[in-house]
Formats: C-alpha cells, structure tokens, sequence
C-alpha cells in the first residue's frame, strides 16, 4: 500500500466516530453491529472497542475470531474496509486508562460485564474520493409502469 494510501486509512482510522463491525455467527451468517472505537490507541494495525460480554459480537468471537470493519466519510465518500481477528480483552488487562477515555454515550450504557474487544488489522481496503462524473436519468414512472406492467 502506498506511503499517501496509508496515511488517507489511518486518517480515517482515527476520525470516524463508528465503525460497522461484522462478525460470523454459528451459522456462519454475519452479524454486524455499529461500535464506537476507544478514541485512543487507533493505528493501522489494531482498534479497541467497549462493549458487553452479553453481546451476540462477544458471543461470535469465542467461536470465529475473523471480523471486518467497515467506515465512510460522507463528504467524499471515501471507504475503509479493515480485515482482522477481534479477540476478547477484560478491561483490567487493558490497564487503567480505558475508562476515562469512554465517550459519554458508552460511558452511559454501564455494562455489567464490560470487556474491550481488542482488532487487530490483517487487510486493508481502501476507496477514495469518489465522485459521480457522470448521471443517468431515470425512466419516467409512467413509462416504466407501461412498460413493466407486473
């Protein structure tokens, strides 16, 4: 990846407030939560995220640890998508810095079994400044409707 590549997804990395996070079921379906990372600790190689042990995320990883990560920017609708493995931490192994860095929205769910899902990077996966240069016109309903009666 390039030097500018890697410097646009660690960009990302550190500014989005929410990542998609998907994990593999036991059915092997997945299952995709929106999660906050920890605001610090963000590089291209791992992320931390606060959450319940009770959580179907939890769950998953005790059977598959492969995850994929997933964030836009609006704007210009650039893209990242971060392949990895999530693996459990308790937040005492992550020492006694975690909490305050919560923001207030997780602050305020007050798990009772909280744990830190710690990912680490395997693949990344960026799209940048995409932009429309060209558009199509859609076909007028009416004409559609006749054309497609069904």
């Amino acid at each position: 990846m390039q030097h500018t590549t890697r410097q646009a997804a660690l960009q990302m990395i550190q500014t989005t407030p929410v990542f998609t996070v998907a994990t593999v079921d036991t059915t092997g379906f997945p299952t995709l939560v929106a999660l906050s990372p920890l605001p610090t600790h963000r590089t291209l190689e791992q992320l931390f995220f606060y959450t319940s042990r009770q959580t179907m995320t939890a769950q998953n990883i005790q059977h598959n640890r492969r995850a994929t990560l997933f964030c836009y920017h609006l704007a210009d609708y650039a893209s990242l998508m971060l392949k990895g493995h999530l693996t459990l931490s308790s937040p005492e192994q992550i020492g006694p810095t975690w909490q305050p860095e919560l923001t207030t929205f997780q602050q305020q769910l007050a798990y009772k079994d909280p744990v830190i899902l710690r990912f680490q990077t395997q693949t990344i996966k960026i799209r940048q400044a995409m932009t429309i240069d060209h558009l199509e016109r859609v076909a007028n309903t009416a004409e559609w409707t006749s054309l497609n009666p069904n």
